[in-house]
């Protein structure tokens, strides 16, 4: 599959060690996360005040916060993966509590159209996250990313 997204696979590493199957993983979520935000009729007005670019930034910010979710809730400091505020927040403090909300609903949203594709997944992005990802690569060579 070709990827055409304003977000790219290299903002998810500085090296080759990071080229990891969680940092795919959390590229995967940016772009699941941009795809719901541009289909949201309650995020009409923050497509129309922000480029495209400027919501490929933000999404890969809050997907790259999210790695602290999974970690939490794989070491069982939580019982779920939390969606938290705080990554909305910190990247838009001028944000009102509901405007917060919209992006949380959304963010759940695409977490869990990204998981459903992740159960029939043979790739194991979480389970296996610190190992290296070949996707990295496949992507810089040519683009063509994906398990499925």
């Amino acid at each position: 599959m070709k990827l055409d997204a304003p977000i790219k696979a290299e903002w998810f590493y500085t090296d080759e060690k990071e080229k990891t199957k969680i940092n795919w993983f959390c590229f995967e979520y940016a772009l699941e996360f941009y795809a719901f935000i541009m289909k949201s009729e309650a995020l009409r007005k923050y497509r129309t005040r922000n480029s495209s670019e400027e919501i490929a930034a933000f999404c890969t910010h809050f997907a790259k916060q999210m790695k602290k979710s999974v970690y939490n809730r794989l070491a069982r400091l939580t019982p779920a993966v939390i969606i938290d505020e705080e990554y909305i927040a910190e990247y838009y403090p001028k944000n009102t509590q509901q405007q917060n909300m919209v992006f949380i609903d959304v963010a759940g949203q695409a977490w869990d159209n990204l998981l459903s594709a992740c159960e029939i997944c043979p790739v194991r992005c979480i389970s296996e996250r610190e190992k290296r990802s070949e996707f990295f690569d496949r992507y810089e060579k040519g683009g063509y990313w994906g398990a499925i």
